[in-house]
């Protein structure tokens, strides 16, 4: 089901709740909370379905993935990365960077369309049903664009009314009262809405219990609170039991477009919904690109090879990031499925007319011959010599130096977990496939995590049952670990192999506190840059200008 909440938000979102280009400067001037619209059952719904919109300005899109992927130990750039300061914490890192400028203001836009649903509910327009319902997914929402403003930039200002008139002023919000907040709503969710997998997009309290159980985890990495693991454990365990989620049992079929939305994936819990109906894939900011991106991003530049030409199949080689040789030497392809699954190795040749010996280096090449192999370690000499005249190799040494630092940025092992072959046209920007944010192995790592320290045993039973699902077939006991393998770099490790691209890396090694470490590293690009303070992203240069208490109101400590 892809546009039941899509329907009603495009107008609302786009005339209702504009803001001045400083952001805190916000005007009322559509005058919502008195236009008669809003006071009817119609004009409700369409602000609450407006509350969705800012999750399409950050899962499924370019900044969005190069905040939370580029950065760690897991992606460097590519050879077309648009944001190096992001990717690399070079110098030029400060308030006046794009993606930070443009996210504040999303988030935040995002922020005050909540809390002006909020302002309207509950209504004697609606039901008490329709009421409990919609404060339930607004609450949700909230909540989650507060984690983001939080976990991003930290001590923000944190508002829980919608802003009306000019706002000249800002004053920091401890974590820990954000933390407060969310904390609150997402229980006000939960007692709210229905148990149930989501099928139509909307929020359910299964929802809201996977989003509690990730930032109960958030929260007790950054506190070390015992309580807080084991409310984490203990939501994720209720979901996992709930009959409502399986596995696959082919890691790569997960990803197949047959399985691209998320209200049928057996495993996807909490997704962002894009359609094949381009008109309803919008949002309130169009510089943000319609419909999910992310087939785009990871996709290296292979039309240029020999054999090769751009094709719907193969996608448009945006090539915004690589991985890291870390990523892909945290996976043992003999017994893992999810290397296979998440990474493509062999091209296939696909130049209409291609007859033997008509390109250059490679006479016995034909459509539909293998054109490229990418080897992650060195190709050994049978390797080479089955290639030649063949098809072309890149190994671990052509691609990469001793260091991790690329010799190549613009041919790499890729990411092909997002990619899209039933786009339209090979150059067509936008995707159908729905975004996941939370799955079910992420509430096996989740409750493997939060029982680590108190339940080590159990903790291992829970990942040994997502490792033996993601085994080849005939090599589930060698995929098996015993408790004196358990410790949080594993964790991270499973993590990686996991969740690589699906945008939390960044905030998984903020949390555990790796961030530092793990870059230095892991990152080639990177380790030489990284320092403590860039756990947290600059407040935008905009804003700072923006508010009359400077003296209250500073940039975050460490940048210019």
């Amino acid at each position: 089901m892809k546009n039941k909440i899509l329907a009603l938000f495009l107008a609302v979102a786009s005339v209702s709740f504009t803001s001045c280009e400083d952001f805190l400067a916000e005007e009322n001037k559509s005058g919502l909370t008195e236009d008669p619209y809003f006071d009817t059952e119609l004009g409700i719904t369409s602000v609450v379905n407006a509350c969705y919109s800012g999750t399409r300005l950050w899962y499924g899109k370019e900044h969005g993935f190069g905040l939370t992927e580029s950065g760690t130990d897991l992606f460097l750039r590519g050879g077309d990365n648009k944001a190096n300061q992001i990717s690399d914490y070079s110098v030029d890192l400060n308030g006046a960077q794009p993606n930070v400028k443009d996210y504040w203001g999303h988030l935040y836009k995002a922020l005050n369309t909540c809390n002006t649903a909020l302002s309207l509910l509950p209504s004697q327009k609606l039901t008490e049903t329709q009421n409990k319902q919609f404060e339930g997914e607004v609450r949700f929402l909230r909540a989650l664009y507060l984690s983001l403003i939080t976990e991003t930039w930290g001590e923000a200002v944190l508002y829980t009314t919608p802003t009306v008139g000019a706002v000249t002023t800002a004053q920091r919000t401890s974590t820990e009262d954000f933390y407060k907040t969310i904390f609150a709503d997402l229980d006000v969710a939960i007692a709210n809405l229905a148990p149930r997998k989501s099928t139509d997009g909307r929020i359910t309290q299964d929802v809201a219990k996977a989003y509690k159980s990730r930032m109960c985890l958030t929260r007790a990495s950054e506190t070390k609170n015992a309580a807080l693991y084991a409310e984490a454990a203990s939501l994720a365990k209720d979901l996992i039991s709930s009959g409502r989620y399986t596995l696959f049992s082919d890691y790569a079929s997960l990803w197949d477009m047959k399985n691209s939305e998320g209200g049928a994936n057996s495993e996807v819990v909490y997704y962002v919904n894009y359609t094949n109906d381009d008109t309803m894939n919008g949002d309130y900011d169009a510089t943000a690109g319609k419909g999910n991106n992310g087939h785009l991003f990871y996709i290296m530049v292979y039309d240029k090879q020999p054999g090769m030409e751009r094709s719907i199949a193969y996608g448009r080689p945006y090539q915004r990031f690589m991985p890291t040789l870390h990523l892909l030497d945290i996976f043992d392809e003999k017994v893992d499925q999810r290397y296979r699954g998440s990474f493509q190795t062999v091209w296939i040749a696909n130049v209409p007319n291609l007859k033997d010996g008509a390109v250059n280096g490679y006479p016995q090449m034909s459509v539909g011959d293998t054109a490229m192999v990418f080897y992650k370690n060195a190709a050994t000499p049978s390797q080479v010599a089955r290639a030649a005249g063949r098809y072309k190799i890149f190994d671990r040494n052509q691609m990469y130096r001793a260091d991790g630092s690329p010799l190549l940025r613009s041919q790499f092992i890729q990411l092909k977990k997002f990619m899209d072959p039933t786009r339209l046209t090979a150059n067509q920007e936008w995707s159908a496939r729905d975004a996941f944010v939370i799955r079910l192995p992420e509430l096996y790592l989740i409750a493997a995590e939060g029982l680590m320290q108190t339940n080590p045993g159990e903790a291992v039973q829970l990942l040994n049952t997502l490792r033996t699902k993601r085994a080849i077939a005939g090599k589930e006991e060698q995929m098996k670990i015993s408790v004196a393998d358990l410790n949080i770099d594993f964790i991270l490790d499973e993590r990686a192999r996991e969740l690589a691209g699906e945008q939390i890396r960044w905030y998984d090694l903020k949390r555990t506190g790796k961030l530092v470490e793990y870059v230095q590293k892991y990152n080639a690009d990177a380790k030489g840059n990284i320092k403590e303070h860039h756990a947290l992203r600059p407040i935008p240069q905009l804003q700072l200008d923006a508010v009359t208490n400077k003296d209250e109101f500073k940039q975050n400590p460490g940048y210019n």
